[in-house]
This record gives structure tokens, sequence and C-alpha cells, in this order.
């Protein structure tokens, strides 16, 4: 298993694009997007909020190669994601993960 990404990139890579500081496609490197979708496909214990809103705002950008998410298995993700989160009634990942799945699939 890789090891997840620090939290403190986990808070601030997605802050910095909300105010423009960075772009999605300074990080888009298949390595980058690879390990953030990738290191928690089989243990979703260590997700969080930050973690999720990283994978949202990669999954989202329109440099996003479409390939490259259904190699990654995200839609894969996302559904072990939702599962994870009902069962554990964590209510404050559903807006955002539900939202996720409305761009995914317009």
């Amino acid at each position: 298993m890789r090891t997840p990404i620090p939290m403190c990139v986990q808070k601030l890579l997605p802050m910095l694009i909300e105010f423009n500081l960075t772009k999605i496609s300074e990080i888009l490197q298949p390595k980058t997007v690879s390990h953030c979708f990738r290191f928690s496909l089989g243990d979703l214990s260590c997700a969080n909020v930050n973690d999720v809103e990283l994978r949202v705002a990669l999954a989202l950008a329109l440099e996003m190669d479409p390939k490259l998410l259904s190699q990654l298995k995200v839609v894969q993700l996302i559904g072990n994601l939702l599962e994870f989160v009902h069962e554990k009634n964590m209510e404050d990942f559903l807006e955002m993960m539900f939202g996720l799945c409305k761009a995914l699939l317009l």
C-alpha cells in the first residue's frame, strides 16, 4: 500500500487552486494523479474531507484526461467511498460526493 498524501498537502492544494495561486495543470502529472486516487482504493479509513476535496478538484479539472480517470478506476473509488461514508454515517462527505458524481455524469 502506498502512503497517504500528507495532511498539509491535502489542505493546501485545494486552497491554492481555489485562490488561483496554482493551476490544476501544474499538478496533473500522471504519478501525482495516480497517487491521489490509488493509495486508498482498498483502505478508506484514512479518508477525510481535505483528501476528498483534493480528489474532487483533480477529477473535475477540465485538463484531466478521462482515460486516466478510467485507468485509475475512479468510479470504483467513488463507489467504495460512498459506501464507506454511508456505513459510517459521515454526512459531511455526502454533499461533496454527490456533487462529484453529478459532475462526472454530466
